[in-house]
């Protein structure tokens, strides 16, 4: 069982950490204080560095993911329009749910850059 540490906010008992990453290691113990602890972080503080970096990697990893799951849906949509030149149904059906898929991995990497961009534009402030 995982043991309480201090939030790095408040001083409360804590088994989650900020960014839901134990790597990071920078306890939290609800989003008010993680609001709270990005909101009183001080430029040039070593805890800034180190949240910024993170995020900077994150939004690049997201990125790449993004770019992997747009090239899947390029790929599906070949595999779409093959099996509409050749009349095969299941090609055409793998196709379809190929594109479908990576297109909604595509929404939600998009949609996690987005957030983490809002986050580390805050910070930079």
């Amino acid at each position: 069982m995982a043991e309480s540490i201090p939030c790095a906010a408040c001083g409360n008992p804590s088994k989650s950490f900020l960014f839901k990453d134990k790597e990071l290691g920078i306890p939290i113990c609800s989003r008010k204080c993680e609001y709270d602890y990005l909101k009183n972080l001080s430029p040039g503080a070593t805890q800034h560095t180190m949240v910024v970096q993170y995020l900077d990697s994150k939004i690049r990893e997201c990125k790449k993911r993004n770019r992997v799951g747009w090239g899947l849906t390029g790929a599906g949509a070949l595999l779409m329009l093959l099996g509409f030149l050749i009349p095969d149904v299941s090609t055409f059906i793998a196709g379809v749910i190929m594109t479908f898929l990576s297109a909604l991995t595509t929404r939600h990497f998009e949609d996690t850059v987005r957030k983490m961009t809002i986050t580390r534009k805050r910070l930079a402030i």
